[in-house]
């Protein structure tokens, strides 16, 4: 069990982003409360009063600026909209706008008798919404109220606009959807060709390179010169895209331990990564190293989150992901080989079950952990 979770500990050492939560909107919440407190303590002010004049002065002002972005969009009506009210839906956050007419009527109601917490409304609205706009106005021209990089990376998580989203779904719809449900049927076929069977059937999925720095090599033997070719399984042909008996291959290499024995595998990169490269190397593609970086690593997300949701593709499938360990200078390093046959042996590890005659009789009913449902239990059960 020690050495299980010192491989798992190895295995996702790397740095994968987690899906981003609402620690900025608790943040902001904790903020408006305290801000409330400290209105509240003050006794020279109406503070509900406050607060509803306010928030009118400031969504008039950031309404303003709305209108400033829909001229903008009217220009682009013929080419990019329908009629206007597509292009004022685009403009404005108009899911929103009951929260806005609340703010309204409670303005009306606050206002009746021209008094705001003591200050005189007919002078104080003009000058307090003059000010907002001019405020709200100057930040917008000098680039202070434009979207963070943060910000934008929030937004095209959550609505799959990054470039990952659409290289992963490329690549399981044309590739792997095809490829994997066939892989055991290829491995027997395979193994009635050559009477040779790599390893145990545990193996019997596809090893998916994963490199962070998207450097794909068409040789694995350059890379690491314990990963050799082995051999080829029969090719999987299918009328695709008016293409008839498009054809897919796939590879078996084996991989030599410190002691040189083989060990055997399917083996391959994701090849949407080298877009991915290309692009960053691209000056028109405007896609700098650390988007690389970032977009490779949701690509392994995304494709991970795509296949494990995936029945056709259960169990024929294992992502290898590794960060920029690997570089040019370091081809004949043995990096690459090790990482693949630490998921080797984890795949072994989770699978592998002993003969009932290798079972120590001597064990107690606690050390057996003999569970009182007849119902299956996952295997995860063992480690509690």
């Amino acid at each position: 069990m020690a050495i299980q979770m010192a491989l798992l500990s190895q295995l996702f050492a790397e740095d994968i982003p987690l899906p981003r939560g609402n620690a900025a909107n608790w943040a902001s919440i904790i903020v408006m409360f305290a801000s409330l407190t400290c209105l509240l303590c003050s006794t020279e002010v109406n503070t509900a009063q406050q607060i509803i004049f306010h928030l009118f002065v400031s969504l008039l002002a950031g309404s303003m600026l709305r209108l400033c972005e829909f001229l903008e969009e009217c220009r682009h009506i013929p080419s990019r909209y329908k009629n206007a009210w597509e292009a004022l839906k685009a403009s404005f956050n108009l899911k929103r706008l009951g929260c806005g007419i609340i703010i309204l009527i409670l303005f009306y109601y606050i206002v009746h008798d021209s008094k705001i917490g003591g200050i005189d409304f007919s002078s104080s609205l003009a000058m307090q919404l003059n000010l907002c706009c001019f405020c709200y106005a100057f930040l917008k021209v000098f680039g202070f109220l434009d979207l963070t990089p943060a910000e934008i990376s929030e937004i095209c998580e959550k609505n799959k606009f990054n470039v990952a989203h659409g290289l992963a779904w490329s690549y399981y719809i044309g590739y792997l959807k095809l490829v994997l449900p066939n892989l055991e049927e290829r491995m027997k076929e395979y193994q009635c060709s050559v009477k040779y069977v790599p390893d145990c059937k545990e193996n019997w999925k596809l090893y998916i390179l994963i490199p962070f720095n998207c450097k794909i090599y068409d040789k694995l033997e350059k890379v690491d010169s314990r990963i050799q070719f082995f051999g080829n399984l029969p090719e999987l042909c299918i009328d695709r895209a008016g293409i008839k008996g498009r054809s897919y291959k796939n590879s078996i290499y084996a991989i030599k331990d410190q002691k040189e024995r083989p060990h055997h595998c399917i083996l391959e990169y994701a090849t949407p990564l080298q877009s991915l490269f290309e692009m960053s190397n691209d000056a028109t593609a405007a896609f700098s190293k650390e988007q690389r970086l970032e977009q490779a690593k949701l690509f392994y997300i995304t494709l991970e989150n795509i296949l494990n949701n995936s029945q056709e593709c259960a169990g024929y499938f294992k992502l290898i992901p590794y960060g920029d360990d690997l570089e040019e200078g370091n081809m004949g390093s043995e990096f690459l080989s090790s990482k693949i046959l630490q998921h080797l042996a984890q795949e072994r590890m989770e699978y592998t079950v002993p003969e009932q005659s290798s079972w120590d009789e001597t064990l107690t009913e606690d050390q057996l952990m003999i569970s009182g449902s007849e119902d299956p239990q996952p295997l995860q059960s063992i480690n509690h």
